[in-house]
């Protein structure tokens, strides 16, 4: 009978050691996936098995699985690896801003209505702004899609709109570093800039005048929950030859009041 025992316990065994390497397999090309995540530039092989403290076998073998899946793609330049379609389609259906976009959306679609241009709603992030909807006209001749785009502070009217509620010591140490020239109209005089956020601070609106895209411009305005804290910009945006800087001046309180309006449905 203790043969027999032993005997019948044998699959299951065998099926909890297949179970248990498919699970070890499955951690390690998630932490693979984190790694090309965290990386600022496309990670080489060698850094990833270096970091992960796996054998640059084992690396090749998941790495190729995620970027067979599309998780993952290669630098045609650099040979190293980054995040690909599959992991931003993933994200980009993530509802942690769910329920922000929902309640955005009418007041965002009767912008788009009114202007016959791109209306984004985007978030505050650390050092710059991430766009997490955009409602398109129709025009053959529109923005690039920025959803899911982390975009910098100083050269977009959502991140002017940011910088002019930081506190001052934090305003001061990003105005402290090098500011990145994006086009010939960006400001990078640390002191232009200081006049163009007080202006923000007077309007309660933001513009950019082809300073991210020479052939874009844009004008934000902040929304606030009930609490008065900052949770969120909505912004209008179109090419430059449409979208003057004549027509987002006129705009100013129409996009207040559709942020207002926001507000309304926020807890």
């Amino acid at each position: 009978m203790k043969d027999m025992k032993n005997n019948n316990e044998l699959p299951n065994k065998e099926k909890n050691k297949q179970e248990n390497s498919s699970v070890q397999a499955v951690g390690r090309a998630l932490s693979l996936l984190q790694l090309v995540a965290e990386s600022h530039t496309p990670i080489s092989v060698g850094d990833l098995a270096e970091k992960s403290h796996m054998n640059r076998t084992t690396v090749w073998r998941l790495i190729g699985t995620l970027e067979n899946y599309g998780y993952v793609e290669r630098d045609p330049f650099t040979k190293g690896y980054q995040l690909g379609y599959a992991a931003n389609r993933l994200a980009a259906q993530a509802t942690i801003y769910g329920s922000l976009i929902r309640r955005a959306r009418t007041s965002m679609e009767k912008l788009r209505e009114e202007t016959q241009e791109t209306v984004l709603l985007s978030v505050p992030k650390h050092h710059g702004t991430l766009t997490i909807d955009q409602i398109d006209p129709a025009h053959s001749v529109r923005l690039v899609d920025y959803v899911n785009a982390y975009l910098p502070l100083h050269c977009t009217s959502n991140g002017k709109l940011l910088l002019s509620l930081l506190p001052p010591e934090e305003l001061d140490i990003i105005l402290g570093q090098p500011l990145e020239k994006m086009t010939p109209l960006t400001i990078t005089s640390r002191n232009e800039l200081l006049d163009e956020i007080q202006m923000v601070r007077r309007r309660g609106v933001a513009t950019a005048v082809g300073e991210l895209d020479e052939n874009e411009n844009g004008i934000s305005a902040p929304i606030f929950d009930q609490r008065k804290n900052l949770v969120a910009f909505i912004s209008v945006c179109g090419p430059s030859f449409r979208f003057t800087k004549e027509k987002m001046v006129a705009l100013a309180d129409r996009l207040i009041g559709a942020a207002q309006e926001i507000t309304k449905y926020l807890d």
